[in-house]
């Protein structure tokens, strides 16, 4: 399996997906930690790729998302976007 086929397969077998640095529980950048305490207050199941740890998908997400930075959130096989679409506004927060 090629690397573009293992990104649509991870992205098509898991409903909440997010691609990013290190891990929920050890965030390697400021963005990534940001989304993955997002993720997790909304209590919902979600699975994650390590790209430090995966540099041909690191590589390659980008061409297949048409989205260049991380991290990138898959919603039902969808891209969502990255950390400016999964925080509230700042109208949001009152």
């Amino acid at each position: 399996m090629d690397t573009i086929e293992k990104i649509n397969n991870q992205i098509s077998e898991n409903k909440i997906l997010i691609y990013m640095k290190g891990s929920p529980d050890k965030p390697q950048c400021g963005f990534s930690q940001r989304a993955s305490q997002i993720l997790m207050a909304c209590g919902k199941e979600f699975s994650f790729v390590d790209i430090l740890n995966n540099p041909e998908i690191r590589q390659e997400l980008p061409s297949v998302s048409e989205w260049p930075t991380f991290p990138q959130l898959f919603v039902n096989g969808e891209l969502v976007g990255c950390l400016l679409y999964t925080s509230p506004s700042p109208r949001d927060r009152g």
